[in-house]
């Protein structure tokens, strides 16, 4: 049968897993969750700065991010985080070599 399919299905898995791993560590294990959740902070803070500079408007979006992503909505924002981290380090660039190899006839 057609190998390269399973191979970019398993692919597809693994990627689907590391980014779902990161809440589940984070609820049994409450080190990485701190860890996690301080992280998050740090990416929050420097990404509105970066947008807004330094302002009293930066510190109050800062604020009501941090209150919905970090304390309310945390998994979803580790999900994300993890998952844009991973992109960013080209990770997901195997399923685009995965899909080329899949696509061509011959």
């Amino acid at each position: 049968m057609n190998e390269k399919g399973n191979l970019l299905i398993l692919i597809v898995l693994g990627i689907i897993v590391s980014v779902v791993i990161l809440p589940i560590a984070m609820k049994v294990f409450w080190p990485i969750d701190i860890i996690v959740r301080i992280m998050l902070v740090f990416v929050i803070i420097q990404t509105v700065r970066g947008y807004l500079g330094n302002s009293v408007l930066t510190l109050l979006v800062c604020g009501i991010l941090i209150y919905f992503l970090v304390i309310k909505w945390w998994w979803i924002a580790a999900s994300s985080w993890i998952f844009l981290t991973l992109l960013s380090f080209g990770f997901f660039g195997v399923i685009v070599w995965g899909i080329g190899t899949t696509m061509k006839k011959g």
